[in-house]
């Protein structure tokens, strides 16, 4: 009787089935330790993002701590404490509408302060109780006040002014609607007039909301490390 030889006998032959799980079980392997190294950058970027935030506080606060400036020209520093010279534009007042203040409902008054070489001061004075029946008193003397950031804002769509009522801070549409130069900066007032409350200077929060993050993103790496050791790297 001839014996008939074949090569590769089906039952030795590999199926196609395995060969799916095992590309599919490499895709998987390759796509965690993808999620790994971008969880471990984003902690490592929030770190770095802790220590320039740490850097930027000292720094205001160094600005915070020098005496005030006499300021009638350009744009003053940030953060610093100024004494402006020029004159109020109280024609040009605005209110920015829904800021709360104790649980209560108003306006944030900002008037626009004109230095003596035609620069734009953005001052806010205070806030004011919505309902009230007078109006607020014109501001009149030159103001003391600390420099910040412009606020940041989100915009939803473009809201119309109502009269002198705006819904956030933006330099760009008060010039158009005042028809005067675009604001070079936005202050708070440090004296406070007749039924205005007080508003107080805002500084970026601290760098344990970074920390917090950078923590989030680390368990996340060290959890996708277990499960590539659990399920893709057992031997």
């Amino acid at each position: 009787m001839a014996t008939i030889f074949i090569p590769n006998p089906p039952h030795h032959q590999p199926s196609h089935h395995w060969a799916l799980l095992r590309e599919k079980h490499a895709r998987g392997a390759l796509m965690l330790m993808a999620l790994i190294a971008l969880t471990v950058f984003l902690g490592v970027w929030q770190l770095w993002r802790a220590q320039q935030k740490s850097q930027l506080l000292a720094e205001i606060a160094q600005q915070q701590a020098l005496p005030p400036l006499a300021w009638s020209h350009g744009v003053p520093p940030a953060w610093r404490r100024v004494q402006l010279q020029g004159q109020w534009l109280n024609q040009y007042e605005i209110w920015l509408d829904h800021r709360i203040h104790e649980g209560q409902v108003g306006y944030q008054i900002v008037t626009p302060f004109r230095l003596k070489d035609g620069s734009i001061i953005m001052v806010n004075r205070g806030w004011w109780a919505a309902g009230e029946q007078k109006l607020p008193l014109p501001a009149k003397q030159a103001p003391m006040v600390q420099v910040q950031a412009w606020p940041r804002y989100l915009s939803l769509g473009s809201s119309a002014v109502d009269g002198r009522i705006f819904q956030n801070m933006d330099p760009g549409r008060f010039a158009a609607w005042a028809y005067l130069p675009l604001p070079s900066a936005y202050a708070i007032a440090m004296q406070n007039d007749t039924g205005l409350a007080a508003i107080e200077a805002e500084r970026p929060f601290g760098v344990e909301r970074h920390l917090a993050y950078a923590l989030s993103w680390f368990l996340m790496a060290m959890c996708g490390w277990f499960l590539l050791r659990r399920y893709y790297l057992k031997a």
